[in-house]
């Protein structure tokens, strides 16, 4: 079973998928849904991951600095029991307070990307951040 692993965003969420030995994360998509249509989100999700063997999923909670809950992280909490609740499987939830502004810092200093080439694939590239540190987490 393949563990998928999610970054929320209020317009796009980013998609990442492991290899079959869940081992290694690869940046798959990104889905674009209408401003808090979160069932608009899932039904895509679900047309997408239907031919994978998708176990859990791991989904990226952005609390604050200082460990509080921040807006954004309440909205994941209702669109992980969504996801839940509609695609019945596992999520987890997993501390991703850096993940977006990390990759981009990366992508702008390792790549010669432009900013709007950099927009559009940073969602799922943070997806995919999140996923592999959960990944090395479990393996240490």
């Amino acid at each position: 079973m393949r563990i998928l692993g999610i970054d929320f965003g209020m317009k796009n969420i980013g998609i990442a998928i492991t290899d079959a030995t869940n081992k290694i994360a690869s940046a798959w998509l990104t889905i674009t849904y209408p401003k808090n249509n979160y069932l608009f989100a899932i039904n895509k999700l679900k047309k997408e991951i239907a031919d994978y063997n998708v176990g859990e999923i791991i989904l990226g909670y952005p609390v604050n600095l200082n460990g509080s809950i921040s807006k954004t992280a309440e909205e994941v909490l209702k669109f992980k029991k969504l996801l839940e609740d509609n695609l019945n499987t596992k999520v987890i939830l997993f501390d991703e307070r850096y993940s977006t502004f990390n990759t981009t810092e990366i992508l702008k200093e390792q790549s010669h990307l432009k900013n709007s080439q950099i927009k559009k694939i940073k969602d799922k590239l943070s997806a995919q951040y999140i996923l592999q540190e959960y990944i090395d987490n479990q393996l240490k």
